[in-house]
């Protein structure tokens, strides 16, 4: 691995150079040097969250003497030689060390010592030289989370390697060389979620798809739990999950997404990944090719797993299920059939009647049932009214939680057995530094280690509580960056609600 200071015509092809705005951007470069080094045993150091130090060390092919007196400058690399080189890069030894040291890009000190195979990079005191950007910092608790979502995204993937992550001296991840993904899934996600995954396993034109995906009963909130590789690095690309969504059209409710830990082993040649200083983003050549085949990937997993209906059987259950109701001939039926059986949208809506009329629709109510578990029916003596069950309970769920939430008396329900939820080591952090703000809202849990907590108490509205609702209300904070701010409560409040309603498909007593 000899590097090599490029000249201008190679330069000036290049994405500007990455801007290390946090401590996570050097983290996520130097934890990527170590891979392209060879290394399959990795230790990061931080203290302060990575501010004041951030220290990694691995035992990779490291650099001669010659390599470390040119590697701090700017526009090297032992990747790129020429200029067909930026269209093919690809993730990839004398008995004494060097010791560099350099400080605001000036050599200090140079010389042998002796150490073993590998590299050890230490920055100290981030930003002296730029104070003004250490102040657009958030607090040292969510730039350590930030840290650790960037080394859980690699320990996923990167079964092949071991990875520890020290904090101010106190081990916050470790994980192990393993020879499946699915155990490097099981250490991050935990085992109640790797059973509710699909293996993927699909090649189609000389591209290659495997990871997991999850079932659609297993949804979140928002899409902190996916994680895309293209020949072994974390990108993001818009083409490549719209076609996972597309996959997934009709298997998921509004608002909801999947959990994915996908790869895809395609052509260097195929992909531009010179788009982004940060590399995390990357430019597909043939993308309605490519989206074909992640959509085909994904399709291909669901019919080996039984979760994809024959259209026959299809049609016949959504005949029955509609079948049992007539309605009069002045009402209109509007009817979306989607692709499995299971989802049935029904719109009914009666010429006459008007859901924006501020009057009580009620008032004369009779019910008549519901329709595939999903909507209630009913009328009154100006026509036809259709509820979408799962709206209206959670408006129910919303008025009577802030009624007891303002009267400072929200009734608790304790769980018989204590529930065990196993956590992402982002989400731990977020639900330990939070915990007073969910002991307000009704929910008591205690540290049981290991990256879980054992949920005890919650409130009575939730009784039909399910992990993935704590799970979505920890991602929000997470995604709100830690801050506990009254005005937000509300809106945290109403997600409550609704992800304790009844869901579609639940059958109304």
């Amino acid at each position: 691995m000899v590097i090599k200071l490029l000249d201008n015509s190679i330069i000036n092809k290049i994405a500007a150079g990455e801007v290390i705005e946090r401590p996570a951007s050097v983290v996520k470069e130097l934890l990527e040097n170590s891979f392209d080094s060879g290394a399959d045993e990795i230790k990061i150091e931080i203290y302060d969250a990575g501010i004041k130090k951030i220290k990694i060390s691995d035992n990779g092919s490291g650099m001669t003497k010659e390599d470390a007196l040119i590697s701090y400058k700017r526009h090297t690399t032992s990747k790129i030689a020429n200029e067909e080189d930026l269209f093919s890069i690809n993730t990839f030894d004398s008995s004494l060390g060097t010791f560099i040291e350099v400080e605001g890009g000036k050599l200090i000190k140079e010389e042998q010592i002796g150490c073993s195979n590998g590299t050890i990079i230490e920055v100290n005191d981030l930003f002296f030289n730029v104070p003004a950007r250490k102040n657009f910092l958030k607090s040292n608790e969510i730039e350590l989370s930030k840290i650790i979502n960037i080394i859980t995204k690699y320990a996923l993937i990167k079964n092949d390697v071991s990875i520890k992550l020290i904090h101010n001296n106190k081990e916050i991840l470790n994980s192990h060389k393993t020879n499946f993904l699915i155990n490097n899934i099981i250490f991050v996600y935990g085992p109640e979620i790797a059973k509710d995954l699909i293996n993927v396993n699909y090649e189609e034109n000389g591209v290659i798809v495997k990871g997991y995906i999850s079932k659609p009963v297993l949804t979140r909130a928002d899409k902190s739990d996916q994680s895309l590789y293209v020949n072994k690095r974390y990108v993001k690309n818009n083409i490549i999950s719209q076609a996972i969504y597309e996959a997934y059209k009709t298997l998921l409710f509004i608002n909801r997404h999947p959990v994915f830990i996908l790869e895809i082993l395609i052509d260097p040649k195929e992909i531009d990944v010179n788009v982004h200083p940060a590399k995390t983003e990357i430019r597909i050549k043939k993308e309605e090719l490519i989206s074909g085949i992640i959509f085909n990937s994904i399709k291909n997993a669901f019919q080996n797993s039984n979760l994809i209906v024959s259209a026959s059987l299809e049609n016949e259950t959504n005949h029955k299920s509609i079948k049992k109701y007539e309605f009069a001939k002045d009402k209109q039926s509007v009817l979306m059939v989607k692709d499995d059986s299971n989802y049935l949208s029904t719109n009914l809506y009666s010429e006459k009647s008007n859901f924006t009329k501020k009057k009580n629709i009620f008032e004369n109510f009779y019910l008549l049932g519901q329709i595939n578990k999903t909507y209630i029916i009913g009328e009154n003596p100006e026509g036809l009214i259709v509820l979408d069950q799962h709206a209206a309970e959670e408006r129910v769920n919303y008025e009577k939680f802030m009624n007891e939430k303002k009267s400072g008396a929200i009734k608790k329900q304790n769980l018989l057995t204590p529930r065990i939820i196993e956590l992402t080591p982002v989400q731990y952090r977020a639900a330990l530094n939070n915990k007073t703000f969910f002991e307000s809202l009704g929910f008591n849990f205690d540290d049981f280690g290991n990256n879980s907590i054992k949920l005890t108490t919650i409130p009575e509205i939730f009784g039909r509580l399910k992990s993935t609702l704590l799970l979505d209300v920890i991602n929000e904070l997470v995604n709100l960056k830690g801050k506990i701010v009254d005005k937000e409560i509300e809106e945290r409040i109403i997600r409550f609600a609704c992800r304790a309603s009844v869901k579609a498909g639940e059958e109304l007593t």
